[in-house]
């Protein structure tokens, strides 16, 4: 089938984020999902604090220069480091969880969706492409983005500076623990898959026996026949049978 050809060719692919690789804190979740015959990942990223700077430059990503990433906590000496050699406005960036599931099925779909909506991620929502590519995007939407300098000069004090890295690394720890229960959560969608497919698969065998016995209506127009036939031999006047006793 299609969904099944596509899995394989996910599966095998390369990775092509800039990581190269997933992400720890998602990695019992995506071998979960992708050991489960109805869904694969598409694409995850576990959350990640990020300061940049937005240039003009051509070369860089989207216009910025990545100052600083960690898909962990920050530091106030990590955001200082990356602030001593810039020129224009730099940023901090909290990004929460993001994971992008293919599934065989829209029911598929909304029992993944409704695994990401109990462990936190509300936003998370269902697309359906023109060629039927049904994709549960899980995400919500605790994020943060603060510019820290403008033309090169840092508008932040060590104090502010201070509860912004506080902020931040509070929103990392709220998403490192809606990961632990997604993971929590997916245990009960995989019991709940095995269930349905047990019946699908019973169903289908269901199906197939029935599929080579004659039905009810096969049977009772061969009955109909052959009392027919019965009436027929009975009232048909150029029949008659005589029955002789010789003894």
């Amino acid at each position: 089938m299609e969904f099944e050809r596509q899995k394989v060719q996910r599966l095998e692919h390369v990775d092509l984020s800039r990581k190269g690789s997933i992400d720890i804190a998602l990695h019992k979740s995506v071998s979960f999902i992708n050991a489960l015959p109805q869904y694969f990942t598409t694409s995850s990223c576990s959350g990640r604090i990020i300061l940049f700077e937005n240039v003009s430059s051509k070369i860089q990503k989207k216009g910025c220069k990545w100052l600083h990433v960690t898909h962990d906590f920050v530091t106030v000496k990590d955001l200082k480091a990356g602030l001593t050699d810039i020129s224009g406005e730099a940023v901090l960036k909290f990004e929460p969880m993001v994971m992008h599931v293919q599934c065989r099925t829209l029911e598929d779909a909304q029992r993944m969706h409704q695994v990401a909506v109990a462990s936190g991620f509300r936003n998370s929502g269902i697309s359906v492409g023109t060629k039927g590519k049904i994709v549960t995007a899980i995400r919500s939407t605790h994020s943060l983005e603060v510019p820290l300098s403008s033309k090169g000069q840092v508008l932040v004090a060590q104090e502010h500076l201070e509860h912004l890295v506080d902020s931040a690394n509070s929103k990392m720890q709220e998403n490192n623990l809606r990961i632990d229960r997604f993971y929590t959560n997916l245990q009960s969608l995989s019991a709940e898959v095995s269930l349905h497919e047990s019946c699908r698969s019973q169903a289908k065998r269901e199906k197939s026996q029935a599929d080579k016995k004659p039905t009810n209506s096969n049977r009772t127009s061969k009955n109909d026949k052959q009392e027919k036939l019965d009436d027929d031999f009975n009232n048909d006047d150029s029949l008659n049978l005589f029955i002789f006793d010789n003894t």
